[in-house]
């Protein structure tokens, strides 16, 4: 019996290790963070402050912060012993958060206070994205994809909702068959349907577990 349970848990650990032949088929999930970096700061909104003073840090202006995301690479054929995937990516990025007077304090109250105000983006991408297969070496291109994003707070007319391009590269490494790390740049770039600014772009690192 005891040598039954010894061959198991060698069988899971070189499993958890190795992976299997089905984690190859080029899928992938990931978990990225990073650094945003604006275009053009969004300071002097209506929502994103109002006063300077009053024990504030007076314009809400920073244009770089953290950037989190996660993803999932679908395959879909393969082209010269390459790899066409279809990307569906989620990414939040932070550009500024200072403690500022909010326009709904100064307008409704004679002694308005502060509070911090997050100047924040959402995007959802649905991408092609093409990767070179050089064994446990993988670099990839995403040469354009579209991009649906929110913006926070909204603009001086109260819109937020607005959709662009989305590009990136990257390369990453196979550790083993299931577990990859990588690096990446990505660039969003929207329409200006919002009336504010989103274009932004981003640096980071990320886990990818491959199936």
């Amino acid at each position: 019996m005891k040598k039954r349970w010894t061959v198991l848990l060698a069988v899971i650990i070189g499993t958890v290790w190795t992976g299997t032949s089905f984690a190859e088929s080029g899928g992938q999930v990931f978990y990225r963070i990073g650094s945003a970096h604006l275009a053009k700061d969004r300071g002097d909104e209506v929502f994103t402050d109002t006063l300077d003073g009053l024990g504030s840090d007076g314009t809400n202006n920073g244009t770089s912060g953290l950037d989190i995301g996660a993803g999932l690479d679908i395959p879909l054929t393969k082209i010269l012993d390459n790899t066409l995937l279809g990307e569906v990516f989620l990414d939040y990025a932070k550009f500024s958060d200072k403690q500022v007077v909010q326009t709904t304090s100064a307008l409704t109250s004679p002694s308005p206070g502060t509070s911090h105000v997050v100047v924040s983006e959402l995007a959802v991408v649905v991408a092609p994205k093409y990767r070179f297969e050089f064994g446990k070496l993988r670099l990839w291109i995403i040469p354009i994809g579209l991009a649906f994003l929110v913006n926070s707070p909204p603009s001086n007319d109260t819109t937020y909702l607005d959709y662009g391009a989305h590009f990136g590269a990257g390369v990453e490494y196979r550790l083993v068959d299931l577990i990859s790390l990588g690096v990446d740049y990505r660039l969003t770039i929207g329409s200006g349907q919002s009336h504010t600014q989103n274009d932004y772009g981003s640096v980071g690192g990320y886990v990818g577990i491959n199936f």
